[in-house]
């Protein structure tokens, strides 16, 4: 009876061993950034929990598995890796309901973003088709770096500011300056040298690249833009889950990755505010009612403009999500 209670358990632990499923995780930035510590690898955590170790992920960060932002997306459709996160507006995939989410003067933080886009997600899903969303999310909203003080759209007028996307380079147009396209890491040169007079980015990414280094002020309380983020899992990596541990990944990612995500950047910006301080060499200004209103005046035109040619585009009505979101 002894030995087949024995042959009873190794039977068992042989199913078991089995049906458990490791998946892989692909993204490009560094083990030291705040996605892949604060959402990949928990993510992994979570999952491993959840699913009582009937599903593990095992996180290649760094690009790995493929190299920068552009492929991300491509990568999940294509099973290069089960799961990859990535930078919306600089996939070569569109993603243009998602889009949506980051034009100007919507969100003050990421954790309100990422409420309002899960209570629309229905709106979104039709860009992710192919794979299985388990996080979207943005990082803090805009500041402007620069080496001059800026009260109104009149300071920008004629200025070179780099701009993350077309949505980016819209808002400077409205401001009256000349959007710039240039990899993140080519910023702190770039100013430095004065190739251009400035950037537009999330004050989490000020400090990433040291532009405290090279830039006398930045500017916050603009009413500008935020990014997106996604993971996505591919389709038949997620349609070989059987249902109930797909609820019990779900219990853990979509709303809830998603707002690790946001927490992850809101923390990252308040350690931003601390080093841009303890430089010495940057002052941050914080744009008053009265300014903020003078940098919202134009950009209704532009967002109009944008949902315009989004809708002819892409054939669905952008108007419609972007009503939804901005209530």
């Amino acid at each position: 009876m002894k030995n087949i209670v024995l042959g009873t358990a190794a039977i068992l632990a042989l199913t078991t061993t089995a049906s458990a499923a490791e998946w892989t995780y692909a993204h490009y930035n560094q083990p030291t950034h705040e996605l892949h510590l604060g959402v990949a690898l928990e993510m992994a955590q979570d999952v491993e929990a959840a699913t009582n170790g009937e599903l593990t992920i095992r996180v290649f960060p760094s690009g790995e598995l493929g190299a920068g932002p552009a492929q991300q997306y491509s990568r999940a459709l294509d099973g290069i890796a089960d799961v990859t996160q990535g930078l919306v507006a600089s996939d070569t995939f569109p993603l243009p309901r998602t889009m949506l989410m980051e034009l100007p003067n919507l969100f003050d933080t990421p954790q309100e973003a990422v409420d309002v886009l899960w209570e629309n997600i229905e709106l979104f899903e039709p860009d992710f088709q192919g794979t299985k969303v388990m996080a979207l999310f943005p990082n803090n909203p805009a500041a402007l770096v620069l080496n001059r003080p800026v009260s109104s759209p009149a300071d920008l007028e004629g200025l070179n500011i780099r701009a993350s996307s077309a949505i980016g380079a819209g808002i400077m147009e409205a401001w009256g300056a000349t959007p710039v396209t240039m990899p993140a890491g080519d910023l702190y040169n770039a100013l430095q040298t004065g190739v251009i007079d400035g950037a537009l980015i999330g004050i989490d990414g000020i400090n990433a690249y040291r532009l405290q280094e090279v830039a006398s002020h930045v500017i916050t309380n603009l009413p500008g833009n935020i990014t997106m983020f996604y993971v996505v899992a591919n389709r038949d990596s997620w349609d070989g889950l059987s249902e109930d541990v797909q609820a019990e990944v779900l219990e853990v990612t979509e709303h809830a990755l998603s707002m690790k995500g946001a927490d992850a950047f809101a923390a990252s910006g308040e350690e931003a505010i601390e080093a841009i301080n303890a430089s010495g060499n940057t002052e941050i200004v914080v744009l008053t009612a009265e300014q903020r209103a003078l940098f919202a005046e134009p950009l209704p035109a532009m967002i109009e403009n944008y949902l315009e040619q989004v809708s002819a585009a892409e054939g669905f009505d952008a108007q419609e999500i972007y009503t939804a979101i901005s209530q």
